[in-house]
């Protein structure tokens, strides 16, 4: 059992990184979830069989190969391995989720090396635990909180914000000039694109600034302890920053199937206008005695936002 464990240990935790997270209650969840189970008797089995083929082999998995170390040889190459590969897939996906697998890996990893050790198990398996249960708790906020096509916060993390400001603040509205427009004209895809773009240059914003996705093509950023003139040239810092950047649209209904298909005829799947650009205008207030609470300070922002658009867009009012 002992041995079977070393195994499944490694090899479900591959299992687990490598193959996506797409729910349980379908076809793709209980398959899923059977190769997990066949994958757990598929150790017990190789446990039993492997003592058996030859001297080395036993030795190789043969437990206590150190003093004060009982794991064996080919299970801690097997667990160094699955610790590398989470490492990959960490820095490649930047999810929440490889950093539960490695630390439950690297727990359970201490209770099978240092299993003579008393209370090992209980400790390390009671760290695993409080890992899940971390990465739970984040990742139900990051669902409750942030915006899942731009990454920024979204209106419940505003609606937050705003109830823990001072006395002293300013708030600027943002919105991309002409947005239906564009998706009329290239497509939601592509939309979507631009929305990720400028959340990517908003969320940059100096001067203490947080941004916000307040709905659709609208932005906030919230400035605690800041007067309009303080605000002003971060965002048209922002604003000149996607006013500059070229984006290049390609068609993707003629791009190939294989991504690395796409990555060699790169350039090929350009439409002729293959370079646009967006602007956002901007509207920035602050606190005051015109404006005494948040909620006024935000019409009030966005009544200069549209002061902005009146004027010919691409500029911010205050």
């Amino acid at each position: 059992m002992y041995l079977a464990a070393s195994l499944a240990l490694p090899l479900l935790s591959f299992y687990l990184m490598l193959l996506p997270e797409r729910g349980i209650l379908n076809l793709y969840g209980v398959m899923f979830s059977l190769v997990f189970i066949l994958l757990g008797f598929a150790c017990m089995q190789l446990a039993i069989w492997l003592p058996t083929v030859n001297d080395a082999v036993a030795g190789y998995y043969a437990i206590r190969p150190a003093e004060d170390y009982v794991l064996s040889y080919a299970a801690t190459l097997l667990v160094g391995l699955a610790g590398l590969v989470g490492l990959a897939l960490l820095c490649l996906r930047n999810d929440q989720a490889e950093v539960a697998l490695l630390a439950v890996l690297g727990s359970l990893y201490l209770v099978l090396a240092l299993l003579h050790l008393d209370y090992v198990s209980v400790a390390m398996c009671t760290a695993a635990g409080l890992c899940l249960v971390w990465v739970l708790l984040r990742s139900s906020h990051a669902m409750a909180y942030r915006d899942d096509l731009t990454g920024l916060p979204g209106r419940r993390a505003l609606n937050e914000h705003l109830q823990s400001l001072g006395r002293s603040y300013s708030i600027a509205m943002l919105d991309v000039d002409h947005f239906k427009r564009f998706n009329d004209a290239h497509g939601h895809d592509v939309g979507d694109e631009v929305l990720r773009l400028v959340a990517s240059r908003v969320r940059q914003v100096g001067g203490g600034g947080t941004a916000y996705r307040y709905g659709g093509e609208e932005f906030c950023v919230v400035f605690p302890r800041k007067t309009v003139e303080d605000c002003v040239e971060s965002l048209d810092a922002v604003r000149e920053k996607i006013a500059n950047y070229r984006m290049s649209i390609r068609d993707r209904s003629i791009r190939p199937v294989r991504s690395r298909d796409g990555t060699n005829r790169r350039g090929a799947t350009r439409v002729k206008s293959d370079h646009v650009s967006v602007t956002i205008s901007a509207g920035v207030a602050a606190r005051g005695e015109e404006y005494p609470s948040a909620e006024s300070v935000i019409v009030a922002a966005d009544d200069k936002l549209y002061r902005a658009k009146k004027a010919g867009r691409n500029r911010v009012a205050y």
